[in-house]
């Protein structure tokens, strides 16, 4: 009886399908990512033999968190050659997501974003380097309130 029960329901998902086979859903598109920042304040290594760091002002909580960006050129002296450009959100929850917004520079020659969070869980902010028309480096910050 179970046999037959299967094979009924066999039969019904097939005719379901318009009669093709089901398939596992098509893999993801590639990100153009080029992955996970290393952690705060790690040194991150740019094209041109440069690098940057990344922080935030202090731990981030509800509320206004203020993410800093530096960029140093390769002889270790700090560069403001980049634009740079963030996009910070929930990836469980896109709604909340900010679009791109662009990095602005202090006196200090420190790139800042103020990420505005909501709510409580996990949270990741996009970090784009940009020279010119071309990016330079793409990476992203995972963090959990």
């Amino acid at each position: 009886m179970r046999k037959n029960i299967s094979a009924a329901i066999a039969v019904f998902l097939l005719a379901a399908c318009g009669g093709k086979e089901a398939s596992a859903p098509p893999p993801a598109p590639a990100q153009a990512v080029q992955g996970a920042l290393a952690p705060a304040g790690d040194r991150i290594g740019l094209p041109d033999g440069g690098w940057f760091t990344w922080g935030f002002a202090e731990k981030p909580k509800l509320g206004t968190a203020i993410m800093k960006v530096q960029v140093y050129d390769k002889a270790g002296t700090r560069a403001t050659p980049y634009e740079v450009i963030g996009e910070y959100g929930m990836p469980s929850m896109r709604y909340h997501d900010s679009g791109p917004v662009k990095f602005q520079l202090n006196r200090k020659g420190d790139y800042l974003l103020p990420v505005n969070i909501v709510m409580a869980g996990e949270w990741e902010v996009l970090i784009r380097l940009i020279e010119g028309k071309e990016k330079i480096y793409e990476g992203k910050v995972l963090f959990t309130i």
